[in-house]
């Protein structure tokens, strides 16, 4: 491995140029449309499991009243007269519940004038109405006709004027599919009921305001909670692409988080069939004519703010969420009217990633990604790029559970994953620049045969790396003693021969050179390439270097009078090996805690002697001779290690 690779790129200019491009690929993705729908469909997963897996509900104030099939066939005629209607307004007023209406009432019945009359008493009713956008009203052989002057003067009370701070790209309304005029007159407010799916036709957002004329015609979940708190109307803030702010006091302030269409993410809680509060059409209608009923309806609702929506088998209003194939779109504002009514808990409404949010996390990853494409080591620089979509990772879901968030993590993910692989890919290109250089430098830690089968097999590189390996240290016995009155030239002698003799040995049994110090050979079996018997290799090598060491004890002791002994010390591990070293010097070594217990070992040996950890007796112990059991006291263990001697006889 190249110096400049082991401590990183070391080039800004190449740095930064990793960083463009990287965010450049990133931008494209994300304006082709990937990563909104990567972010999408981990939403919709978000969505599933709160929905699924948790115990969140809403709100107990809201109550639901079905026009199924059931009542549909109870009720009958009754039903389209309005008649019915008229019943259940006067037994929802008897019982101090609010009533709001997901009906377009457009055509005149025969009971309008009873059912107008209770919704006038009622004080807080909400009836439908159905906006119109501007776009579509201006279609040629549109369908929908203007408003005349009267529907005009009476809808014109309805309208909300609020503190516009930022207008954003609020829909305009062309036009309003407008109950009849005496329902208008007597409601308490007519809101929209507007729901459009996203592109994918799933019903993730609900609209809150549509624009009509100076003002705005609220949605009827915040119409609904708007005369619920009895909230002035002129002191709601709009802030598009932020929040629509709901006062209550001075000090609490009901923030709706809504995009610049002024929509905001439905905070689905509950199945369908899972809501409580729920009560059939018919029975509300019965209660107004038996006592029993009543009791039954009364202790339900009172106190409540019901919605009234048709979900019989022939309506169409049904749509898919991310959790439900079919969902009643009414049980959109009963959600949307929940998490206002819910708006001091946690997670009532679901929030968005502020631009602001969003630009820290991308300064954050790429002021990261310099870091780590410059770090020290390349092990370091893919961890660093790990840690970073794990703290992204972490954040997101974080955010969300705690918050409830919507997820923003397919961008920066995208981002991280594109700077990892610049930077990777440049290593690369470093890496096979390196080669030549690396290519006379193995020579110096393996034979020939050896160094040439590294280079043909690709394994050039030596990057660091964890490995379990057998780990040798060998020292001549008082050797600072007698090198330090002898001639300079026969301790160069000496030495230069025992160590040649030392590492052919070494070489002749698969092992690694990885330095001479001074005396001192390490040596290590198992790296580059796999060998399964690595600790078997280095035993034997460690006797036959003790039998080399007898032999030139016999020469040099006339030559220098040095009496020649050996302690040899084995250990076996998981280590790191690799290229290590400086600008200028690089060493392929081994570093780790076992490879620290191996030296421990060389300096407890007897004198010509090799002691082994417990680790290698228990490989080996049936392939080789122990003479003694000892029990070593190391530096930095707290407990006492067992190691054995070997008898350097082969069973």
């Amino acid at each position: 491995m190249s110096e400049r690779l082991r401590y990183g790129i070391k080039n800004p200019l190449f740095s930064i140029a990793i960083l463009a491009v990287s965010g450049a690929a990133a931008f494209l993705l994300s304006i082709s449309g990937l990563t909104h729908y990567w972010d999408t469909n981990l939403y919709d997963y978000c969505i599933n499991t709160r929905v699924v897996s948790t115990d969140k509900s809403r709100s107990p104030i809201v109550a639901t009243i079905d026009l199924n099939d059931r009542s549909i066939e109870a009720l009958g005629e009754d039903l389209d007269t309005r008649r019915s209607f008229a019943d259940l307004v006067n037994v929802l007023n008897d019982s101090n519940t609010s009533v709001n209406f997901d009906f377009l009432f457009t055509s005149v019945k025969s009971h309008d004038d009873d059912f107008t009359s209770a919704v006038e008493w009622s004080g807080a009713a909400v009836v439908a109405s159905l906006a119109v956008r501007e776009n579509i009203f201006d279609q040629p052989n549109r369908p929908y006709r203007e408003l005349n002057e009267r529907e005009k003067e009476l809808f014109a009370r309805h309208v909300w004027h609020i503190n516009v701070v930022n207008e954003g790209k609020i829909p305009v309304a062309g036009t309003f599919i407008l109950p009849v005029p005496s329902l208008i007159e007597s409601a308490t407010q007519i809101a929209h009921i507007n729901v459009e799916p996203d592109e994918d036709g799933i019903y993730r957002r609900a609209n809150l305001l549509y624009k009509w004329g100076d003002g705005y015609i609220p949605s009827l979940p915040l119409a609904a909670g708007v005369l619920y708190w009895g909230i002035p109307v002129e002191s709601i803030i709009l802030k598009a692409g932020e929040y629509l702010a709901v006062p209550l006091a001075e000090d609490e302030i009901i923030k709706i988080p809504i995009d610049e269409y002024g929509r905001v993410l439905i905070p689905y809680s509950e199945n369908w069939v899972d809501q409580q509060n729920r009560i059939s059409f018919d029975n509300v209608v019965k209660a107004r004519y038996d006592d029993d009923a009543f009791d039954e309806v009364f202790s339900t609702l009172t106190g409540k703010i019901a919605i009234v929506a048709e979900i019989s088998t022939s309506q169409k209003d049904f749509g898919p969420t991310s959790f439900e194939s079919l969902y009643p779109l009414s049980g959109i504002h009963v959600e949307v009217l929940s998490g206002f009514l819910d708006w001091s808990i946690d997670r009532a409404f679901i929030g968005t990633n502020a631009s602001s949010y969003k630009l820290i996390v991308i300064s954050l990853i790429l002021i990261a990604a310099f870091i780590f494409i410059n770090i020290k080591g390349e092990l370091f620089s893919h961890l660093g790029f790990v840690s970073a979509v794990a703290f992204l990772t972490s954040a997101a879901l974080y955010r969300w559970l705690q918050w409830a968030i919507a997820p923003w993590f397919a961008f920066p993910a995208i981002l991280l994953l594109l700077l990892w692989a610049g930077s990777f890919l440049s290593r690369l290109f470093i890496r096979y620049r390196a080669q030549l250089l690396m290519q006379n430098a193995l020579s110096r830690y393996f034979p020939r045969a050896l160094a040439e089968r590294i280079m043909k097999e690709g394994k050039t590189d030596l990057k660091p790396g964890y490995k379990d390996l057998t780990i040798l240290f060998s020292d001549i016995s008082g050797f600072t003693k007698w090198s330090s009155d002898k001639k300079p030239e026969d301790v160069h002698g000496f030495l230069n021969e025992y160590l040649e003799n030392m590492a052919n040995i070494l070489f002749a049994h698969g092992g690694t050179v990885d330095k001479f110090m001074g005396d001192g050979i390490l040596a290590f079996f198992g790296d580059p390439f796999e060998m399964e018997d690595h600790t078997e290799r280095s035993i034997e090598a460690a006797i036959a270097m003790q039998k080399e060491v007898r032999i030139l004890a016999e020469k040099w002791k006339p030559l220098v009078n040095i009496d020649l002994k050996v302690r040899i010390g084995i250990n076996t591990g998981k280590v790191i090996v690799g290229n290590l070293g400086s600008k200028t010097r690089v060493e392929y070594t081994v570093i780790g805690a076992a490879v620290n217990l191996a030296q421990r070992m060389e300096s407890n040996a007897p004198v010509g002697g090799i002691l082994v950890t417990s680790h290698i007796w228990e490989k080996v112990k049936d392939k080789f001779n122990f003479t003694e059991k000892k029990n070593v006291s190391v530096k930095g263990y707290e407990e006492i290690i067992e190691a054995y001697v070997v008898d350097q006889g082969i069973k």
